[in-house]
């Protein structure tokens, strides 16, 4: 397949960051009197937006939600929880191969602008990208429809070649928030998604080899 840009996702897809999403649900739990988060159960909450994940745990309660949403955040970003993280190895090469090929890249995420500006950072790997479509940290861009909506917008500032669009995510929002802009989806198999959500897509990757042969890179 040839495609002319790339969407990324990043929890999931680039990174793995479920020690430190646990350890700040667990945190914040904690703090809200709520029980402790069974290590099993973390994958249901990797993906959404983080407030509605809140709204959900808190019954509907828009309060208790930002309350949560807050401790989480601190947790996270000033306790050190955006680096309990590792790149998944081999993935930033495909990246690395589909900048060196001439293809748009961008970043497709839901998580905040400051935790992926922290992992990005400490691992570097942002110059990657020539957009950062991320989540604003005010919550007024979150579901991944309109963090793709944001990354396209940027990259047709930038004259980036649209004709031929994909999104590389692991989850079924990714393929939901995809699809509401007529996008392609490959999921990769090393991240939180289940045969149930592969099967939504158009392509799935078992290892960051067969990525690169999906996108067109060898």
């Amino acid at each position: 397949m040839t495609y002319t840009t790339v969407l990324w996702d990043l929890d999931g897809t680039i990174i793995d960051s479920r020690a430190g999403i646990f350890n700040s649900f667990n945190h914040t739990f904690a703090a809200m009197g709520l029980p402790a988060l069974a290590r099993e159960d973390l994958d249901q909450h990797i993906g959404p937006p983080l407030l509605d994940t809140f709204l959900k745990i808190c019954g509907g309660d828009l309060a208790e939600a930002e309350r949560a949403k807050a401790i989480y955040r601190e947790r996270y970003i000033q306790g050190g929880g955006a680096l309990e993280a590792d790149v998944f190895p081999g993935v930033l090469e495909v990246i690395e191969a589909s900048k060196a090929q001439g293809k748009f890249n961008s970043l497709a995420t839901s998580k905040g602008y400051s935790g992926v500006r922290i992992v990005g950072d400490h691992y570097n790997f942002l110059h990657l990208f020539d957009v950062l479509g991320t989540a604003t940290n005010d919550g007024s861009r979150s579901t991944k429809a309109e963090v793709v909506a944001y990354a396209l917008a940027e990259l047709e500032l930038l004259d980036a070649d649209l004709s031929r669009v994909v999104l590389v995510g692991d989850r079924i929002h990714d393929v939901e928030g995809a699809r509401e802009h007529g996008i392609e989806v490959i999921l990769v198999k090393w991240g939180s998604g289940d045969e149930s959500e592969w099967a939504q897509a158009d392509a799935v990757a078992e290892t960051p080899v067969d990525l690169a042969a999906l996108l067109g890179l060898s």
